[in-house]
C-alpha cells in the first residue's frame, strides 16, 4: 500500500479550491465579517487533525509525564470499539495495525485526538474494572482512567472562565433593557427562570456541562465500571474565604446523577483523604496548578482511581492538556454602538462560510478556533489565544484543543 493511498484511507483530504463548504450538524450560515466564501474550507476531516497510530512525539498527543519512564505509545494505549460503538478493554499498537491489516478493524479517533480502532466484526465483551479518578477543581481538573493495573490516560482540563460568561450575559441584559425604551416591538417577559427547579446559573451551567462533555468521552472510549471522586465541601456560613469552592459544589447533583445514568459505582472522598492517598501511592504533586503536567492535577485523580481499583500504586501513563476554555461569539443582531446616521451594523451570525464558529480546524501552524472571515481569509485563534489568518482549512472537527 503507498503512502498516498493509507493517507487517503485514514480520511486525510487536502484543500480542494473548489469546494463547497461541509455542513456540519454544529449549523450553517453566513460569515460574518464579509461574504460567504465557499472555496476556502475543505472537506471535513473525522477527527480533530491528522494523526498516526504512535503520536507520543506530536504535539497535542498524549505523552508519558515528566519524570517517568516508558513511551505514550507502550502498552495498552489503543482504545476499542465494538461493531456497535461500545467500548472494549484497550489494545496495544502492534495488535491493532495486525486488526487494521486483516480488515476486521477500521481506524478511529477519540476527541482528544488519541487514536483507537472500532472493530467490524462481532467479539466477546468481558472487560477487565475499568476505574475512573476524578479531581475537582475551580479552573482546573484532572481525569485518570485505569484499565486492569495499567494506566492509560490522564487528562489535564482547563475549564471555561466563567467571568467571560458573565460578562456576555451581562451585555445582553443591558441591550435588552435598552430595546424597552425604543419604539419597537419586543417580546413581553414570560418566565421568571430563577423560580425553576434544579436551575443553574449560565456562568455555573458552562462549567458544569464542560465536566460532564470530558466524562462522556472517557465512558465513550473506555468501559468505565467504578469511579472515585473529591467530593468538595465547605462551610461557607463560618468562612467567608471559601468562595471560589461554590463553583466547584455546583452542579454535584447532575454529575451524579450521569453516573448513576451510566451504571458506575461512585465513591466520594473528602479533600484531606485524597491527600492521604496521593502520598500513601507515592505521588507528587506541584504547587502550579496551571502547569501543564501530570503532577498538577493528575496526581491526584490517579491516587483516586487506584484507591476505588486495586489499591495498588500504578505507573502512571499517557498524559493530556485539553483546553476547554474558548467560547465562540454567537449570535448578535447588531452592534452595541450605532454608527453613521445612528444605524447599528449587523454584528454576527454566529457562523462563518456556512461553519458553526468555535469549530476546530487544522492550518499550517497546527489546530485553532474559528473565529471570523476577512478579505477571502479564515481568522482563527492559535494555541496561544492570538488570532491568526490562512487561506484554506485542512480539515474541520468540532473536538476539544489538546496541548
Amino acid at each position: 500500500m503507498s503512502r498516498h493511498q493509507s493517507r487517503r484511507e485514514a480520511g486525510y483530504r487536502k484543500h480542494v479550491p473548489d469546494a463547497s463548504p461541509v455542513r456540519t450538524a454544529a449549523g450553517r450560515a453566513q460569515a460574518d465579517d464579509g461574504p460567504p466564501h465557499t472555496s476556502c474550507v475543505g472537506p471535513s476531516k473525522p477527527a480533530s487533525q491528522p494523526r498516526g497510530e504512535n503520536t507520543g512525539d506530536r504535539p497535542g498527543r498524549a505523552h508519558a509525564p515528566q519524570g517517568w519512564g516508558g513511551s505514550a505509545s507502550s502498552g495498552h494505549s489503543v482504545f476499542v470499539l465494538d461493531c456497535q460503538g461500545r467500548p472494549l478493554t484497550p489494545t496495544t499498537p502492534a495488535k491493532a495495525r495486525k486488526l487494521l491489516r486483516a480488515g476486521v478493524a477500521e481506524k478511529a479517533w477519540s476527541k482528544f485526538g488519541t487514536f483507537g480502532i472500532r472493530l467490524l466484526v462481532a467479539t466477546r465483551h468481558e472487560t477487565p474494572q475499568t476505574t475512573l479518578g476524578v479531581d475537582h477543581g475551580t479552573k482546573f481538573e484532572g481525569y485518570s482512567v485505569i484499565v486492569d493495573q495499567e494506566n492509560n490516560l490522564n487528562v489535564k482540563l482547563d475549564l471555561p472562565d466563567k467571568k467571560k460568561v458573565l460578562k456576555k450575559i451581562e451585555d445582553r441584559r443591558a441591550l435588552r433593557r435598552a430595546r424597552r425604551f425604543r419604539n419597537c416591538r419586543r417580546r413581553p417577559c414570560r418566565s421568571d427562570n430563577r423560580s425553576r427547579k434544579n436551575f443553574l446559573a449560565p456562568s455555573q451551567k458552562v462549567i458544569v456541562d464542560s465536566r460532564l462533555k470530558i466524562l462522556r468521552e472517557l465512558c465513550r472510549i473506555y468501559p468505565v465500571s467504578v469511579a472515585g471522586i473529591e467530593d468538595v465541601c465547605f462551610h461557607h456560613a463560618a468562612k467567608r474565604w471559601g468562595t471560589n469552592f461554590s463553583t466547584v459544589e455546583i452542579g454535584k447533583a447532575k454529575i451524579r446523577a450521569f453516573f448513576a445514568e451510566q451504571k458506575i459505582n461512585v465513591t466520594e472522598y473528602k479533600g484531606h483523604e485524597t491527600q492521604e492517598l496521593r502520598q500513601g501511592f507515592g505521588y507528587h504533586k506541584t504547587m502550579d496548578k496551571s502547569e501543564d503536567r501530570f503532577e498538577s492535577h493528575c496526581s491526584d485523580s490517579l491516587a483516586l482511581a487506584c484507591a476505588v481499583g486495586t489499591g495498588e500504586s500504578v505507573e502512571p501513563g499517557p498524559f493530556l492538556a485539553v483546553d476547554d476554555t474558548y467560547r465562540a461569539v454567537r449570535r448578535r443582531l447588531h452592534d452595541t454602538q450605532p454608527g453613521t446616521g445612528g444605524i447599528r451594523e449587523p454584528y454576527s451570525t454566529g457562523t462563518v462560510a456556512g461553519l458553526r464558529k468555535g469549530l476546530l480546524i487544522g492550518t499550517p501552524r497546527g489546530p485553532g478556533r474559528l473565529c471570523g472571515i476577512n478579505k477571502g481569509a479564515l481568522r482563527y485563534y492559535d494555541r496561544d489565544g492570538k488570532r491568526q489568518s490562512v487561506k484554506a482549512a485542512h480539515w474541520i472537527s468540532p473536538s476539544f484543543v489538546t496541548r
